[in-house]
């Protein structure tokens, strides 16, 4: 799918009066990642403590208004969140399109249905952080992290549609599977092409395949494997990198392309040998638990 920033110029406002706020507007513009809570005067006796910063929360919203573009017409539109902190909801146009009360996991809204082609369009997001403590660390309030509008045309890859894994790693060849969610728009049951293809790091195709889905088989998974020859793998000293290019054809004519960056590698966790990066032990000296 066609991927459009949609970070810039949102309406942020408190939901009502609250004490911390200092001297911020009812209204303000703000770009996106945005935080509300650090906006906010600390506070000694904040329910959340030292371990948020002694930074209160409570109801943040924003808004934003757009027209869509005249090319959008009849396609799929998806809003993505990659990070919302927290019990977020989402309307269009008054329509609630979308709860997520999760604050570190990014999610999509369908907001398609919603729309209005020749006027403006408002979106919408409450965020509700009042009920704290809800961390052990400083989160933050607000959408703290980017906004996308996906555009999808009749048949399209699904958003993180694309899944890769190197089931069999040798210096000499090694498989790469990749498994592609397609998906489409409306009642469209047309046939397509799902064309695969693997670049090395220097972006030159090492194989390609096509697979042809019947219009009675969409939406659906398409499973296609690849053996690389003599692949570098990826180490910690030397970490190159391969991407898969996933494009759908329509009579010919390429209607979505996506890209997925992976590393060939085996990795492999026993009591014996511990942590192994292909076949070789590696030892973990830390992990961060924290998003």
């Amino acid at each position: 799918m066609k991927t459009v920033n949609f970070d810039r110029s949102w309406l942020f406002r408190r939901s009502r009066t609250a004490q911390g706020w200092g001297q911020q507007p009812e209204g303000m513009l703000v770009d996106l990642p945005h935080d509300f809570s650090i906006i906010q005067e600390r506070d000694p006796h904040t329910p959340a403590g030292g371990s948020n910063g002694f930074f209160p929360g409570g109801v943040g919203i924003y808004e934003k208004t757009f027209t869509m573009d005249p090319a959008w017409d009849g396609k799929r539109i998806l809003l993505q969140f990659d990070g919302v902190y927290m019990n977020a909801t989402v309307k269009v146009n008054q329509q609630i399109v979308g709860k997520h009360p999760y604050g570190y996991t990014s999610f999509h809204c369908d907001i398609t249905p919603h729309l209005g082609s020749d006027a403006e369009n408002t979106i919408t997001v409450t965020v509700n952080n009042g009920a704290l403590p809800n961390t052990r660390w400083y989160s933050g309030s607000g959408i703290y992290r980017h906004v996308w509008l996906l555009v999808g045309g009749p048949v399209h890859i699904a958003p993180w549609g694309v899944f890769v894994t190197t089931p069999n790693v040798s210096a000499g060849v090694s498989d790469v599977s990749v498994v592609t969610n397609l998906q489409t728009q409306g009642q469209y049951r047309g046939p397509c092409v799902l064309r695969t293809t693997i670049l090395d790091s220097e972006g030159q195709p090492l194989a390609a395949q096509e697979t042809a889905v019947a219009e009675h088989d969409l939406p659906t998974e398409v499973s296609q494997t690849f053996k690389v020859t003599e692949p570098q793998l990826w180490t910690l000293d030397t970490p190159s990198m391969y991407t898969v290019q996933s494009q759908v054809l329509v009579n010919e004519e390429i209607v979505d392309t996506v890209t997925t960056p992976f590393g060939i590698r085996s990795v492999t966790i026993d009591p014996v040998n511990g942590f192994q990066l292909n076949g070789e032990s590696i030892l973990l000296k830390g992990g961060c638990v924290h998003h």
